[in-house]
């Protein structure tokens, strides 16, 4: 059973109950009385998690003694709605603001990009598809690997980043990807590291997710090849790679401190090589 609970309020971003915990001990004082370093606090889209966590940990290199809290996912507006009640100090996001959250405090700024791909178990012997098959399986006449292994697919939400972008594609796609949402006993995964998860276990599983989480996550995943093209940051920097989640921090109307070095550190030399090494590409 998927323990997902929703908080009012919160209709379509989900919040784990180990995430409700974490920003719950976050707000705690310490036992004792005895005061923390001021923590930097970050929550958001589960695709660039991964990401943050290697951000956290060569950040705390350089700040030993403040601590860097990276929250489990809760996908891109629950971070953000997270940021502005104060239980962050950083949201990530998929998307960019709406004017309600711009007019309520919040801040964004785009920071990085990776790949949106298509992935299958790394036991799988599958290593690459072509646009079509991609159609064929979402329209659901594709329903076999050249191997017989009967392909599952993972879906999104309608109104997930990766649903939106592969409607967008095409008017082919379009129709394929509606076809997929209206048939019943589909498999729907709503945050990244669920459908991260379905992909590993469910045998001949196929469906999307991004670079930057199987890397960072050290996911036993393969990012499949699209029409010839090997999914990695070289295509992703050369325009190559046709897919793209761009993500962005998301802010309060007042940074603490900290938070304010977390970010400069990301825009570094050091920080923009953690996020390649992280399956990202820095945008400024």
């Amino acid at each position: 059973m998927r323990s997902i609970r929703r908080v009012q309020g919160w209709p379509r971003c989900p919040l784990t109950v180990a995430a409700l915990a974490l920003l719950l001990v976050s707000a705690a004082p310490w036992p004792g009385g005895r005061a923390a370093a001021e923590p930097i606090r970050i929550g958001g889209t589960g695709g660039a998690l991964g990401a943050m966590r290697m951000l956290g940990e060569a950040f705390r290199k350089h700040e030993p003694a403040t601590p860097v809290v990276i929250f489990p996912t809760l996908g891109s507006g629950g971070g953000i709605k997270a940021v502005l009640t104060g239980n962050l100090d950083l949201g990530v996001s998929a998307r960019p603001l709406t004017a309600e959250e711009r007019a309520l405090g919040a801040r964004e700024e785009v920071f990085g990009k990776t790949a949106m791909v298509f992935a299958v178990a790394k036991i799988s012997p599958v290593s690459g598809v072509t646009t079509r098959e991609v159609t064929d399986i979402y329209s659901g006449t594709m329903t076999a690997w050249p191997d017989g292994d009967t392909i599952r697919l993972v879906l999104r939400p309608p109104d997930d980043t990766d649903i939106r972008q592969l409607i967008a594609k095409s008017p082919g796609m379009k129709r394929a990807v509606e076809a997929a949402l209206a048939r019943k006993g589909m498999i729907s995964a709503l945050t990244d590291q669920e459908a991260a998860n379905y992909l590993e276990k469910v045998s001949g599983a196929f469906g999307t997710t991004v670079l930057s989480l199987i890397i960072a996550e050290k996911r036993p995943l393969r990012a499949l090849a699209l029409d010839g093209v090997e999914p990695n940051v070289k295509a992703l920097s050369d325009g190559k790679w046709p897919l793209v989640r761009v993500f962005v921090l998301v802010t309060g109307a007042g940074s603490s401190p900290a938070t304010k070095r977390f970010v400069h550190f990301l825009r570094s030399t050091e920080g923009r090589r953690v996020l390649l090494q992280a399956g990202c590409v820095a945008v400024r």
